[in-house]
């Protein structure tokens, strides 16, 4: 049983905000809304195409945030909750479901149920049953086709199925580089089983259902989770910051993602989303040990705050600007497509935030006190 005062503890705690990890969060959101600009007004340049197509990577910087703060708030918390296990799906279903869930009415009343790239034979209702459930990282026509990038929000899902876990099992840097080493071959060795398995079942017209699967679902993106939990185990051996290390760890990553944009690897043994995993480790250990107000200020911040409404919102909002407005391609018309989308998605998600992601978690909030206390 806990004391008065431990329970005060449970009832008032809360976990300590990084600013460098909301920054973070910002530049995944970038990165994939440049890349999804890029879809609508097509930059000229060679370089500038190369770059604004590996934001895509965004997401698994996004990954290695997620582990990282989530093993900083299990160790927070885990000494004064006294049902941690419980209280932490509560948190992260209330955290992630009311946006989604609207996401999910908004966009199948929007798209219908008509064939489409992702769903090629058209959306069935076991699609929208299982994105419902969060299941539906676990089929090729459902994993991306109901919510725009929906992916993502199933392979975070099923992270948190297996974080408690993780939690006890990788608890220093020794136990998870030997998990990252095992993650990849189980990475290699699951796509391959997945790829046999599925293939026969669809015709050649859409065997890029399978494949893009393959890439995407949870097992390819186990090891870029691991590699937030060795972060996470290097930035607490390592308590003091430092702005030579944080710049000499920036080049690093800045060298890192331009060496990385062709990247020529022996049968794709090491996949390039890996790769630019190993980048991010080093960028957000930048930020970690130099926060540079340059990349670490309230422009950032914010967008980082908001970078789950924007990462479901601007997919409508470059919907709706491609039909009313025409720009030329190229890289200036690139550059004013995505200002416009990013303001535009701000804008839209600043209300979502604050009526939607807020009062979700708060009711959350309200939920765990009554486990606690009860």
């Amino acid at each position: 049983m806990f004391s008065s005062q431990q329970l005060q503890k449970i009832k008032d705690i809360s976990i300590k905000k990084y600013d460098y990890i909301d920054a973070l969060r910002g530049f995944v959101i970038l990165g994939v809304i440049l890349v999804h600009t890029s879809q609508w007004v097509v930059p000229t340049s060679v370089f500038l195409s190369q770059l604004v197509a590996e934001g895509a990577r965004g997401v698994q910087l996004f990954f290695i945030a997620s582990a990282l703060t989530l093993f900083l708030s299990m160790k927070a918390r885990k000494q004064y909750e006294p049902q941690p296990l419980l209280s932490f799906y509560i948190r992260r279903f209330f955290r992630i479901a009311p946006l989604f869930y609207l996401a999910i009415i908004v966009y199948t009343w929007h798209d219908g149920m008509s064939p489409s790239y992702w769903a090629p034979n058209g959306i069935e209702w076991w699609h929208i049953l299982l994105t419902v459930f969060f299941l539906h990282g676990w089929n090729p026509e459902t994993i991306t086709s109901v919510v725009p990038g929906g992916w993502s929000i199933a392979v975070e899902m099923t992270f948190y199925l297996f974080l408690p876990y993780l939690f006890i099992k990788l608890n220093n840097v020794k136990s998870s580089l030997i998990a990252l080493f095992g993650s990849l071959l189980v990475a290699k060795l699951a796509s391959t089983v997945l790829l046999f398995l599925f293939s026969p079942n669809y015709p050649d017209t859409q065997q890029y259902l399978v494949y893009t699967f393959s890439t995407l679902w949870f097992f390819s993106e186990l090891p870029i989770f691991i590699l937030g939990i060795l972060l996470y185990h290097i930035i607490t051996k390592c308590p003091d910051k430092d702005r030579t290390v944080g710049l000499l760890f920036l080049f690093v990553s800045i060298f890192l993602f331009i060496a990385f944009l062709t990247p020529q690897t022996f049968n794709d043994l090491l996949p390039k989303h890996f790769l630019y995993g190993i980048a991010f480790l080093f960028f957000a250990l930048s930020l970690y040990f130099y926060p540079n107000e340059f990349l670490v200020n309230k422009i950032t911040i914010l967008i980082g705050k908001l970078s789950f409404s924007l990462y479901l919102v601007h997919f409508m909002v470059l919907n709706k600007i491609a039909q009313f407005i025409k720009i030329t391609p190229g890289d200036i018309g690139f550059i004013l497509a995505f200002l416009l989308c990013l303001l535009f998605s701000i804008l839209f998600s600043y209300i979502t935030h604050n009526l939607i992601e807020i009062p979700g978690i708060r009711l959350g909030k309200k939920v765990i006190e009554k486990v606690r206390f009860s």
